[in-house]
């Protein structure tokens, strides 16, 4: 208790805290940037800077000038907004470096989307038909242009649901720890829903259209007609009907010229899994 009532000069070195920086700015060292100042006070003072590394804001506003693309503090501008910093007991004897030059980009904006990382897996019988929705679609990214060029979207974290069968509503956080600290962005999670429905699967029978016949021959195939399934939700499955689908083979695609592969061309937006039950055509040229 003698030794810490006793007054002591030191050294010690205070990292930098820019505060009233110019929303345009962003500093791009100022991890690096370092004051080292000698203090003379009482031996309990100095606990706390044993406890804690030791920070001083600097005004950007008031005691930095800009030159040339160099952002400068000087003692003689800041010596008193740092001096504030310090209580009554505490004396500095010296700061050094006199000087402090920091580099700086512009900030920019840039949009980038947000990408799911979701796997849902739906009990038997249901299903969806729109795809998982997030709001915001795209988040707002706040920071050197040098840093945003290189990012290309922004990834949830990861989701993974079983056996639904209900509305899916939920919140999702972002992957924002491998952007860096330079970056700000407007969004820290984003809202996922999807709409699940119960579903069920119809066939239809749908004749085969032939293109791109050379000029001059004919062919005859087999099957005529083409049985296709699919699957839909319970609400839309008695508005589907074959006039919906469209079926074509062509022939410019004949796998060595025996037999023709159907391939769906028409479908309406509210069914999924469709599927052709029969993959080969067979067909024989007439003379």
């Amino acid at each position: 208790m003698t030794k810490l009532s006793k007054v002591y000069t030191a050294t010690l070195p205070f990292g930098i805290n820019p505060i009233n920086v110019d929303d345009t700015y962003v500093i791009l060292n100022k991890e690096d940037a370092k004051l080292n100042i000698t203090i003379e006070t009482y031996g309990f003072n100095w606990l706390r800077y044993a406890i804690k590394q030791p920070e001083l804001d600097i005004d950007f506003n008031t005691d930095v000038i800009k030159k040339d693309s160099l952002l400068i503090w000087s003692m003689s501008r800041g010596f008193p907004n740092i001096n504030k910093q310090f209580s009554k007991q505490k004396k500095i004897i010296s700061i050094n470096p006199d000087t402090l030059v920091f580099k700086y980009d512009t900030n920019n904006i840039k949009y980038v989307p947000v990408v799911i990382n979701a796997n849902i897996q739906y009990a038997q019988g249901y299903n969806t038909l729109d795809d998982a929705k997030i709001i915001p679609d795209s988040i707002k990214l706040i920071g050197p242009s040098s840093i945003l060029k290189n990012i290309k979207n922004v990834t949830t974290q990861q989701l993974d649901l079983d056996n639904i069968k209900a509305n899916v509503n939920t919140v999702l956080g972002l992957n924002l720890d491998s952007l860096s600290n330079k970056v700000k962005t407007n969004f820290k999670q984003v809202n996922l829903s999807v709409k699940v429905s119960k579903f069920s699967e119809g066939v239809v029978n749908l004749p085969i259209e032939i293109i791109n016949i050379p000029r001059g021959k004919r062919i005859n195939y087999f099957p005529k007609q083409i049985a296709i399934s699919y699957s839909t939700s319970l609400e839309n499955f008695n508005a589907i009907s074959a006039n919906d689908f469209k079926v074509i083979c062509n022939y410019k695609d004949a796998i060595d010229n025996s037999f023709l592969t159907p391939e769906v061309v028409k479908q309406p937006d509210n069914v999924k899994n469709v599927r052709v039950l029969q993959q080969k055509i067979e067909f024989i040229i007439k003379e």
